[in-house]
């Protein structure tokens, strides 16, 4: 919210506080005290699910033209951000997103199981990237043989969820899109969080179907500038450089900003490959 506050919209706009999970409308009173300012609007929607739930539910029973989306970890960072959201998506853009990535999951898990290809042209230490991964996800590194068998078994888990690299994918911290468009999507059962890494990174991801649409979607910086997949890194925005043209920060974003030079490293690599180009 004050993020909200400091930074000039650029767009008439609606705002929806989408209240998620709260056991009783009187329990959200002081985000509503928080946010009275601004004049919001309250939707309260159950706790099924995760963000995307959350936002296909606010799409349903809202009468919008245009949705734009923001999880509670993010900062807006300049100003006119909701209009560089809103433009592309007025001028044909399937959706406008302030960050995106080519990270593909499946390749990763393939990489750590020491098949040739995908990451292994892009890292050299295989165990170095792992543990750097563990340090990064706040987990504790238990060692070679536990991490096998955990890799080879998320891998036959999650077999036909992941993605080979590059998995070029809008993420949804920060978007915007047609309503209509966004509820035409197929989006199949969001109610674990590896679903929702699906339906945002997966094979048939919200990406892809507008790809397919022939609407693929576009990465916006805070000077404006949309591009589209194959440009993505060339903007420093999303864990790229000092991330400079960043328009909306969130957690992953300030999880590498802050984070120490070996962490941005990998990142940026499992983010872009040989593309990468950490701070």
């Amino acid at each position: 919210m004050a993020s909200y506050e400091a930074r000039a919209p650029g767009r008439e706009h609606d705002l929806v506080l989408l209240l998620k999970g709260f056991p009783a409308p009187a329990d959200a009173g002081p985000y509503l005290e928080r946010a009275a300012g601004s004049r919001p609007l309250a939707l309260h929607v159950s706790d099924d699910g995760l963000d995307l739930t959350a936002y296909l539910e606010a799409a349903r029973r809202l009468g919008h033209r245009l949705v734009g989306f923001a999880n509670s970890f993010s900062e807006i960072l300049a100003d006119d951000w909701l209009e560089r959201l809103c433009a592309p998506v007025a001028d044909g853009a399937g959706a406008a997103g302030a960050t995106g990535s080519w990270g593909g999951g499946l390749s990763y898990k393939l990489y750590q199981a020491g098949v040739p290809g995908g990451y292994a042209d892009v890292f050299a230490d295989r165990r170095a990237v792992r543990i750097a991964m563990h340090e990064i996800g706040g987990g504790r590194y238990r060692g070679d043989l536990v991490h096998w068998l955990g890799n080879l078994a998320y891998t036959i888990r999650d077999f036909r969820l992941l993605t080979l690299f590059p998995a070029v994918h809008l993420r949804t911290n920060a978007f915007v899109i047609e309503r209509e468009l966004l509820l035409s999507l197929r989006t199949g059962r969001l109610d674990a969080k590896r679903r929702a890494y699906r339906m945002e990174s997966g094979r048939d991801n919200l990406t892809a179907q507008l790809t397919a649409l022939g609407r693929p979607p576009v990465v916006v910086d805070r000077h404006g500038a949309a591009r589209r997949g194959p440009e993505w890194p060339q903007g420093d925005v999303f864990w790229q450089g000092r991330q400079e043209d960043l328009l909306v920060a969130d957690n992953q974003t300030r999880q590498y900003a802050h984070g120490p030079a070996h962490h941005r490293e990998v990142l940026s690599r499992f983010a872009w490959g040989l593309a990468a180009r950490p701070s």
